[in-house]
Formats: C-alpha cells, sequence, structure tokens
C-alpha cells in the first residue's frame, strides 16, 4: 500500500471515531474532541488540553504520519515474517507448546491480517491519549511536582520533562499516569472491539467466536509491536525504579495483557459475545501471540538478530524486578486516585487502574534484588 492510501485508511479510521466521540460524550459536556495530523518525521503521538479542567473540555489528538506510516510497515513485515519461518525448524517447533504451530488467524486473508494488526495498533493508541484527556495528565502532572506544561502530554517523547530524563517523584508520576492512561485505551479498545463484533455487517454469529479470537490475538500483536517499536532495537531491562518518563515496554505488557483477558473473562461479557474462551484459554492466546513478536522483533530488528526470550511476556508475579518497581507506583496512584476520579468527566469504572488487594499484598512482600520467593525458579503464579 502507498503511503498515501495509509494516510487515507487511518484518517478514515481515527476520524470517525473522533466524530462519534465528539458528537456523543464531548457534546453532552459541551466540549469538543479534535484530531490532527503532522508532518514531522516523530514517530509517536501526543494530547494537547486546553481551558480550565473545570470547564467543558477542549481536547485534541496529534498524530504524526510517521508513526502511521510505520504501524503499516510494521504490520506488512510482521505478517511476513511469520509466513516466512520454515516448516519444521527450531523456531517453528516453538509454537507446539500452544497445540499448533498456526502463527497468524486462518478466518482473515493475508491484507485482512494486515489491517486489523494496522488498526488495532493505531486505534489502541488513539484511546491512550484519550485516556490521558479523560484523567487530565497534564494538570496531574504539573500539579505534582513535574516541570513542564500541563497542557498536553507527549506519548512519544521518552523525555517528558523536555531536557533531562526524569527521576525520583517526576518519573513515578509520569510513569503512574501512563500506565493509567494504558489502562483506559485498554478498556476503550476491548469495548471497541466488542461492539465490532456483535456487528452482523462485520462478521455473521456461526463465525463470530473464530474471528473474535482472531481478532483478540492480533491485538495483543499489535499491542506488543506498538511498546516494542517505541523501546527501539534495544533489548528490554527491567527497572526496579521509575525512570524518564514512560515505563519499560515490557512491564506495560505484563501490565495491559492481563487486563484484556481479566475483562473479556466475565461471564455475562462471554455469554454476550458467544465465545468460549475461558481464562486458560486467554492466557493460552496471549503467550502466543506474545511469542509472535517476541520472535519477530528479536529476530528482525535487534543487533544481534537471534530469538532473545528476554521479550517473552512471562506474568508480573514472576518477575521481582517488576513487582518492586510497582511498589511507588501503586503508592503514587492512591494519592492522585481521588483528584483523578474527581476530575475524570466520563468513563466506565473498568477503564480506571488497579491493584487488587491480593496484588497489592504480593507487591508489599517483595524483596528488593530478587532475593524473595518471587525468585525461586520453580515457583509459579
Amino acid at each position: 500500500m502507498e503511503d498515501r492510501e495509509i494516510y487515507e485508511l487511518a484518517d478514515e479510521l481515527l476520524g470517525t471515531l473522533t466524530r462519534e466521540l465528539g458528537s456523543g460524550i464531548y457534546a453532552q459536556l459541551g466540549g469538543e474532541l479534535s484530531i490532527r495530523w503532522d508532518p514531522l518525521p516523530v514517530f509517536g503521538a501526543y494530547a494537547s488540553s486546553r481551558g480550565a479542567i473545570d470547564e467543558p473540555p477542549q481536547h485534541c489528538i496529534t498524530i504524526h504520519y510517521a508513526f502511521v506510516r510505520q504501524m503499516w510497515r510494521d504490520a506488512e513485515n510482521f505478517c511476513q515474517f511469520l509466513n516466512s519461518i520454515p516448516a519444521g525448524s527450531g523456531v517453528d517447533k516453538l509454537y507446539d507448546f500452544y497445540g499448533d504451530r498456526a502463527k497468524l488467524p486462518s478466518c482473515f486473508s493475508e491484507e485482512e491480517q494486515i489491517r486489523n494488526l494496522f488498526a488495532a495498533a493505531l486505534t489502541w493508541v488513539y484511546f491512550h491519549e484519550v485516556g490521558h484527556l479523560m484523567q487530565e495528565h497534564g494538570y496531574i502532572r504539573a500539579l505534582h511536582g513535574l516541570n513542564h506544561s500541563q497542557q498536553s502530554s507527549d506519548v512519544h517523547e521518552f523525555d517528558a520533562s523536555g531536557k533531562e530524563p526524569l527521576s525520583g517523584r517526576a518519573a513515578v508520576v509520569s510513569h503512574v499516569t501512563e500506565l493509567a492512561a494504558d489502562f483506559e485505551a485498554t478498556y476503550f479498545y476491548v469495548t471497541e472491539l466488542i461492539r465490532h463484533i456483535m456487528d452482523p455487517e462485520f462478521v455473521s454469529a456461526e463465525k463470530r467466536a473464530e474471528v473474535f479470537s482472531g481478532l483478540v490475538y492480533l491485538m495483543i500483536c499489535a499491542l506488543s509491536i506498538v511498546f516494542y517499536r517505541f523501546n527501539g532495537s534495544v533489548p528490554p531491562v527491567l527497572s526496579t525504579t521509575p525512570q524518564g518518563s514512560h515505563p519499560d515496554p515490557l512491564t506495560r505488557l505484563e501490565i495491559n495483557v492481563p487486563h484484556i483477558f481479566e475483562t473479556l473473562d466475565i461471564p455475562a461479557l462471554r455469554q454476550h459475545i458467544g465465545h468460549t474462551l475461558d481464562r486458560r484459554d486467554l492466557v493460552h492466546l496471549s503467550g502466543k501471540a506474545g511469542l509472535s513478536v517476541a520472535l519477530y522483533w528479536s529476530m528482525t530488528k535487534t543487533v544481534e538478530k537471534r530469538f532473545d526470550d528476554r521479550f517473552l511476556i512471562r506474568g508480573i508475579l514472576s518477575r521481582p524486578e517488576v513487582l518492586q518497581y510497582l511498589q511507588p507506583i501503586a503508592e503514587s496512584w492512591d494519592e492522585i486516585l481521588p483528584e483523578i476520579k474527581t476530575i475524570r468527566r466520563f468513563g466506565h469504572s473498568l477503564g480506571l487502574l488497579t491493584f487488587a488487594k491480593q496484588f497489592r499484598e504480593r507487591i508489599d512482600k517483595v524483596i528488593p534484588w530478587g532475593e524473595g520467593p518471587e525468585a525461586n525458579p520453580t515457583w509459579n503464579a
């Protein structure tokens, strides 16, 4: 597909979402939501909020053309990579753990696979920016010590302060608001996916379960590609303390993927959609998607060009460094959550970042440097 066609497809997709939100929720609030396209060669997007937080929202989301183009090319290259894995090779046999060696959902054509990957990546990033705006993170960051403008928050800038990398409390607040925007985006996307899958013009009731499974798989693939693309060619290194403006990509995946299948595993929702995937099936599907992207990224984007299992999703509870990292994150979230609930003008409660009581207990009990039971290789969550 030519660049111009990619931009037109993106404009159609995000333009429709913007008009629907603008004529619905934002119109009810007396506010406005707009989208802007930026030709600067920057890989990313950002959200801007004008006016006071107690006034009708005046929000704008800016998407860089370079990001849109790269996401389409990544979707193309990802599918091409998976389809080129030699049958019977060592890499191919890695999929035996998941029961079959199918690497892309067969219910879609090759072009549909690419389009669905592209749509998932673009839509999730768009909703991430909506998440920032819903909770007015520019205001929250400025209020809690960040030394940058409260008028916008950039998802593509690793240096949110605009000058030196963030550290200390500024980094904690930046990280927790990024994770909060991730949470809003994931819930938004899942609900949009459900709305889409229930449309009889999109898929018949007979094929709904298969198509749903395929879309969930591609969504997790797309989300993984987005995070690794922001991270670059360097293998993920998990930090025990918040540093810089954004969490590690693997940490974000470890938090967002469970949010996806926890939402989809709600019994009433499962019955409504008509899918038979239980929690175990969803975890299995997520693991397979994670393997596909780990293979693609480590074998094509890193210097070594070989499979690196550091890119694999393993589960938060098996990563003591992530549990330690989340200690100040949970504390900061508890501090700012009451204010965010007051500011937040719309959205379901399931879109709010949540740390369950049992999970909090695990965070509190982790021993620094991984010397506790979480570091025991024989222990399983």
